[in-house]
């Protein structure tokens, strides 16, 4: 007498399922309601397990450039968190202490009476000449303007917009990065758009985890000098990062990260100041 087992439907995804997990979406099929105690265990594991996984990777982000990297062109995808979530997260830290650091900053201002207002150019002598960039310029003192007369102050109102989107500019400039690694990297033609992409965001969680120390309250002479080395620093890693990526000989990876911050500077200025454009046009 033959005995057949009844089919295993998924309780999350309702799929049939053998064995003990779903081949569907991955969820254990034999559940028991959990005790009180167990709860509590599953909640620590679950902790220490990301709480272990996220230092590993920022062990290898801070301390190992390029490795990051590498694991995930190599399809090391468990042991590090992934790309994406990585720069989420770390640009999310790093801008709303800039935030903070920038509110803490304006309060300080406007007790030492220090907040100064963009001064509006003179029309006079321009109005004469309505052609060419006269237009232009009229248009701006107006707009500029507008905006000491609607918001009190355009440098505030600048400055908290920027702060506002910056997440989002240089998430933009990610893929840019990606673009100016694969002109670089043209003949190369063992990787992708993506694998570039990857690379850029990894140094982008770098540089906004070693920026963030900006953020520390420290005198203007200290800040200066922090500045410089912390551009520096940013600039070595860069080096290192693609020598060890893209197995590139020292010489070589220097004048490439050379090309390569030039490129973005002058990529990030112009985006910047698209931006700003766009501010006062839109405000």
């Amino acid at each position: 007498m033959s005995h057949s087992k009844e089919p295993i439907i998924c309780p999350n995804c309702s799929h049939q399922a053998t064995g003990n997990y779903c081949a569907q979406c991955g969820q254990e099929n034999h559940l028991h309601k959990e005790t009180f105690w167990g709860l509590v265990m599953h909640f620590i594991g679950h902790y220490f397990h990301y709480d272990s996984k996220f230092w590993q990777t920022m062990k290898a982000l801070l301390f190992s450039p390029g490795k990051l990297t590498i694991a995930y062109w190599n399809k090391q995808r468990m042991r590090y968190i992934a790309p994406v979530s990585l720069y989420i997260f770390i640009s999310a830290v790093y801008f709303l202490l800039s935030l903070l650091h920038h509110k803490d900053e304006t309060v300080k201002g406007k007790a030492a009476g220090n907040v100064s207002h963009i001064s509006v150019l003179p029309a006079s002598g321009i109005a004469a000449n309505d052609s060419g960039s006269a237009k232009y310029i009229l248009y701006f003192e107006h707009k500029i303007k507008e905006i000491n007369d609607k918001h009190g102050n355009i440098n505030e109102f600048v400055k908290s917009n920027i702060s506002h989107n910056m997440p989002k500019i240089f998430f933009f400039m990610i893929p840019v990065m990606a673009l100016l690694l694969k002109l670089l990297f043209v003949r190369r033609k063992d990787t992708f758009f993506v694998d570039h992409a990857i690379f850029a965001l990894h140094y982008h969680s770098f540089w906004f985890s070693l920026f963030a120390i900006l953020h520390i309250h420290f005198p203007e002479a200290v800040k200066d000098w922090l500045y410089i080395i912390l551009f520096i620093v940013a600039f070595v890693y860069m080096v290192a990062a693609i020598h060890n990526v893209y197995k590139t000989g020292w010489a070589r990876s220097v004048w490439k990260s050379i090309v390569l911050s030039a490129t973005y500077a002058i990529s990030l200025g112009l985006v910047m100041f698209t931006y700003l454009l766009l501010v006062i046009v839109l405000a």
